[in-house]
């Protein structure tokens, strides 16, 4: 089971350090991985409006990528989100695609 959270986390690090003006913040024994994204705040989204902060990023996602995250003013850090690795890599995979393809269309 240890392998299995190991090759989650490492996936998700790689996913997202792919992406210009993220940072990550890799864990020390949880599976949550906590990924600045402040570099979004501020763009804008077609139909949805501004990008205010985490809230409105993970509402975002949750309405244009399917995806339901945490925000991170919710653990007293709002230029973060929070992912959990706790599901397959399969459904991690197809996250991650549908969460770069809404961040994509951020302009």
């Amino acid at each position: 089971m240890v392998k299995a959270f190991r090759e989650r986390r490492d996936f998700l690090v790689k996913s997202f350090g792919e992406l210009s003006g993220v940072k990550i913040s890799e864990p020390k024994g949880a599976f949550y991985l906590f990924i600045d994204v402040s570099s979004y705040y501020g763009t804008e989204a077609e139909g949805f409006g501004k990008i205010e902060n985490s809230e409105s990023l993970c509402r975002y996602l949750l309405d244009k990528g399917q995806v339901a995250l945490v925000p991170g003013d919710a653990f007293g850090d709002d230029t973060c989100i929070r992912i959990s690795y706790a599901a397959s890599l399969t459904t991690l995979q197809a996250a991650v695609e549908r969460i770069k393809k809404a961040l994509f269309a951020l302009k």
